[in-house]
This record gives structure tokens, C-alpha cells and sequence, in this order.
């Protein structure tokens, strides 16, 4: 393994000039700045829900239905990106994306109608997928050259990426922006900040194997194929619907409902941050089930519907969800280490943006027919699941691997 490692930094030295721009350190700083943005445009989206939502007069079956359409272009954008990655290189990749991703955002704002919203959205959502991936990929390598986990950090970085975005979309609300505007100055800044940033990225490795990446998760996946499908749906939760819940089942104000977010993601990069050191102290399975408990203490104090509980549920909620999906693709992607981490990382991903690809639609659908606080409850059985899920995924620990390597 570490003949592995010390041979693709020497390469990456050979094509990035200078030398030190490949440096890990400089390209977790790059990653991490990519996570962020991640996490910035997605949040920008999803606190302007209620006025994109008000604009086209849709349900809440609608709003479903078109973030089944963000959902299903993730999951193309997981998969088709999976294959680049093999084939060109995660830095490509995630310039790539980010374009799709910055300059779909603004065309979100032009929308006029549900069909035209559902197929924005499946190509933000195409261009969401195509960063994901790569970042993560590009995650594991990184985490390589360290002596432990740190694919927390880099999620942690999606959450403060979505604080930010939160944030300005509170601001944006209260100065009364339109969308259109709100979206532009998002998407044009930080396209232009994620495009610099990739320029510290690790460029392709030519040893790796750049056959077809489209495989049958192993036997050995499938546990974490199953806890990412309940965490992300889980989170979806938190994601599409804190703002919709606020404003509607607890009555809060624009802003306040806009705050529901931020709870969600101030507690989701707090517990990110922390994620990789409680791994390390309490092994992940353990960590899994302890964090899976305290989503669904969550989920149980947001069904109060009261403004204040509420926003309350929705930080909990963050904070238990927060290390699940990272613990489970940083084992994913390293418990072989003679296999290349995409297809194990798509894998992962894919099946967790499956669990959102379903919980959007099943929330919506069933706060059609009887209320959005009783559409929560699906969320209080999954978190259970994840529980059951983490007792059969394999226990290999990151420093066992890299114990040969040095930061």
C-alpha cells in the first residue's frame, strides 16, 4: 500500500508545477474549499424552496415531485461520474461539475412552471453528482497520506458550506432579493472560487485502472449501501423540507424558517468535525449506532411543531446525522486496498442518493394526503434500520491501513 501512495504523489509532483501545489495539505485545503461550495449552492436552493414554491403556486406533492427530479440527477450525475473519474481525472471532473452545478442555479430562477423546475433540477442535480463523487474520491486520497480518518472534516466543510449558504439566503429573504438575483451572486462567486481552488487538486493517477466502473456493489458493500440510503434520506429531511416544515407545520416566519436550515447545518459541521475523532475513540459500528439514536431524538422533537422546539429537532437532527454517511464511504472506499476507490465510493453514493431519490417523493406524497408532520415519521423507523445495518459492514480502521505513511 505504501508503494502505492509514495508512487502517485511522485507523479502528481511531476504534473502540477510547482511541486508543492500537490502537496496533501494544499489539496485538502483545495477539497475542503470544494465541500464547501458543495454545500453553499445546495443550501441556496433549499432555503429559497418556500418562495420558488409560492412563485409557481405548487403543492407539496409538487415540491416532490420536482426534488425527485434533483434526486434521479444526482444519482446520473453519481454514476456517469464514477466513469470520468476512472477515465480523466477527479480535477477535471470537478470543474466540470461545478459549472453545470453554479449556472444551473441560476437558471432554477427562470423557471416557469413544475415541468420546466423538473428538468432544472435534474441537471443541478446531474452537476451535483458529478462533484460529489469526485470530491470524495478525491477525499480518500488525501485521507492516504494522513496517519487517520479525515473524510469527516471534508463533510463538515459541506455543512459549513451550507451555513454559509443558509445564511446568505436569510439575508437574501430579509433584503427582499428576488430568487434571480440571490441565484446569480451565488452561482457567478463561488463558480469562480471552486475553478481557482482546483488548481491544488491531485491531477489523474495513470495507475489507476480506467476500465468500466458501472459494477453490482460486492457483499461487502451493501451494508454501507444500505446505511447511506437511510442516513440521506434521513437527511433529506433536513435538507429539502426544514424550511417547508417551519413555515407550514410550525408556523414560523420566512426567516425563521430559513434559520431551520442553519440549525440543521451549523450542527451537521460541528458534528463532522468532531466525527473523525469519536471513530477513532469509539470504533465506527459503535459510533454509527450512537449517532442514528440521536437522529431519531431529532426527528422526534421537530414532529412538535412549535417554532423554537422545532428548530431545536432540526439542529439534534444534524448533529446525529452528521458522521454517518462519512464514516460509511471513508470504510467503503478503504476497506480493499487493492481495488480503486470510485466504484466503491460510487456505490455508496449512488445508493444513498437513492434514499433521496425516494424520500422527497414519499414525504411530499404523503403529506398530500395527510399532513407533512406525519410525513416525518418514516424517518424514526430508518434511523432503527441504520442500527440493524451497522452490525454487518466490515470494521477496518484507516490507521491500520497507513500506519506505513506519514502526513
Amino acid at each position: 500500500m505504501a508503494s502505492r501512495k509514495n508512487s502517485s504523489n511522485s507523479v502528481v509532483g511531476a504534473l502540477t508545477t510547482p511541486k508543492e501545489e500537490s502537496s496533501p495539505r494544499r489539496a485538502r485545503l483545495a477539497n475542503s474549499i470544494i465541500f464547501g461550495i458543495l454545500g453553499a449552492v445546495f443550501a441556496t436552493w433549499a432555503v429559497r424552496i418556500p418562495a420558488v414554491s409560492s412563485a409557481l403556486s405548487l403543492s407539496e406533492g409538487d415540491i416532490g415531485i420536482a426534488l425527485l427530479g434533483l434526486a434521479i440527477g444526482s444519482i446520473i450525475g453519481l454514476i456517469t461520474s464514477g466513469i470520468l473519474v476512472s477515465h480523466y481525472g477527479g480535477q477535471h471532473v470537478i470543474r466540470g461539475g461545478l459549472a453545470v452545478y453554479s449556472l444551473t442555479l441560476v437558471v432554477i430562477a427562470l423557471a416557469d412552471g413544475l415541468a420546466m423546475l423538473v428538468g432544472v433540477l435534474i441537471v443541478f442535480g446531474f452537476g451535483k453528482g458529478l462533484i460529489d463523487v469526485a470530491a470524495n474520491a478525491q477525499g480518500v486520497r488525501i485521507e492516504q497520506s494522513y496517519s487517520g480518518q479525515i473524510m469527516g472534516s471534508f463533510h463538515a466543510l459541506f455543512s459549513g458550506g451550507g451555513l454559509v449558504g443558509a445564511g446568505l439566503g436569510a439575508v437574501a429573504t430579509s433584503l427582499d432579493l428576488s430568487v434571480k438575483t440571490h441565484f446569480v451572486l451565488v452561482g457567478a462567486s463561488f463558480l469562480t472560487i471552486g475553478v481557482v481552488a482546483t488548481l491544488w487538486l491531485y491531477p489523474k493517477d495513470p495507475d489507476t485502472d480506467t476500465g468500466p466502473t458501472v459494477t453490482l456493489p460486492s457483499r461487502k458493500l451493501i451494508g454501507f449501501c444500505a446505511i447511506g440510503f437511510c442516513a440521506l434520506f434521513i437527511e433529506g429531511v433536513g435538507n429539502d423540507w426544514s424550511a417547508v416544515f417551519l413555515e407550514t407545520s410550525a408556523h414560523a416566519s420566512a426567516t425563521i424558517a430559513a434559520l431551520g436550515f442553519a440549525a440543521f447545518s451549523l450542527t451537521m459541521m460541528v458534528g463532522r468535525f468532531l466525527a473523525d475523532w469519536i471513530v477513532d475513540w469509539v470504533g465506527p459500528t459503535q459510533f454509527i449506532r450512537l449517532t442514528a439514536a440521536v437522529a431519531a431524538t431529532g426527528v422526534a422533537v421537530t414532529l412538535l411543531a412549535q417554532p423554537v422546539l422545532s428548530l431545536i429537532g432540526f439542529g439534534i437532527l444534524g448533529l446525529g446525522l452528521a458522521g454517518i454517511m462519512p464514516v460509511a464511504l471513508s470504510l467503503a472506499g478503504n476497506f480493499d486496498p487493492d481495488s480503486p476507490t470510485e466504484p466503491a465510493i460510487a456505490a455508496v453514493s449512488t445508493a444513498g442518493y437513492a434514499g433521496f431519490a425516494v424520500g422527497p417523493v414519499a414525504i411530499g406524497l404523503i403529506a398530500e394526503t395527510t399532513s407533512l408532520r406525519t410525513a416525518f415519521v418514516p424517518a424514526l423507523g430508518l434511523a432503527v434500520l441504520i442500527v440493524v445495518f451497522s452490525g454487518i459492514v466490515p470494521t477496518i480502521t484507516h490507521t491500520s491501513r497507513d500506519s506505513e505513511t506519514t502526513a
